[in-house]
């Protein structure tokens, strides 16, 4: 590290910050009741589930978006409030580094449980073939890690999809064999487990507008 170089904060520094931003956001949030957070949906998925939990605590109004770059510009454009959106998302980018938001909060919370379901009697059975899985980009590894022995051999066709719960829908609706989804898509959907993992806790970022006046880049950047 260079003699002029800035050492990072001290884990008290952090608790501080962590604190002074959540204290902020609940102020905010308790004057102004039924404050619009969108997030992914539909109803099932893990943002959806971690939305709701915010939403009762402080009295929030959820908006749900098919997609992440749908919530991205009802935030952007004034149409929400706050945007709630998981650390594992790989568009995350796309919110940290835009010049007219800024990160708000953060707070780690579990998933439900994830894994690979089917449709119909019975699952895919041993073969050749390629096997069709539906599922979103950020969890398939997911399928990897819990697929079972007599299927691992077998080559996947993905079917790309936007959340947990469309791949559920996907699968029950004859346009895959399998899907990585949670719990709730699940029981939606009437599918039945393949292989299952337990929720993984993640950090659940909280993004708004730059307030009128601040400069988004007065906490610096990163890299």
């Amino acid at each position: 590290m260079r003699a002029d170089a800035v050492a990072p904060p001290l884990p008290g520094a952090l608790a501080e910050e962590y604190t002074a931003r959540w204290s902020e956001l609940a102020r905010r949030w308790a004057a102004r009741p039924g404050t619009t957070l969108g997030t992914l949906g539909p109803a099932g998925t893990s943002s959806e589930l971690a939305a709701r939990f915010l939403a009762a605590e402080h009295g929030l109004s959820i908006e749900l978006f098919a997609t992440f770059d749908d919530v991205l510009d009802h935030l952007v454009g004034r149409k929400v409030e706050f945007a709630l959106v998981p650390s594992a998302y790989g568009g995350l980018t796309r919110f940290h580094w835009h010049r007219d938001l800024r990160l708000q909060a953060f707070f780690p919370q579990a998933t439900p449980e994830y894994g690979i379901a089917f449709g119909g009697r019975r699952s895919p059975a041993p073969g050749d073939g390629p096997l069709v899985v539906a599922a979103m980009w950020e969890v398939r590894r997911i399928y990897a890690e819990v697929v079972p022995p007599e299927l691992r051999d077998r080559e996947v066709a993905w079917v790309d999809v936007s959340s947990t719960q469309q791949a559920a829908e996907v699968v029950a609706g004859g346009g895959a064999q399998l899907a990585v989804t949670n719990a709730p898509g699940v029981r939606a959907q009437g599918l039945r487990w393949v292989a299952r993992r337990p929720g993984a806790e993640i950090i659940w970022t909280l993004f708004g507008r730059a307030e009128d006046g601040e400069d988004p880049e007065r906490t610096g950047a990163a890299g």
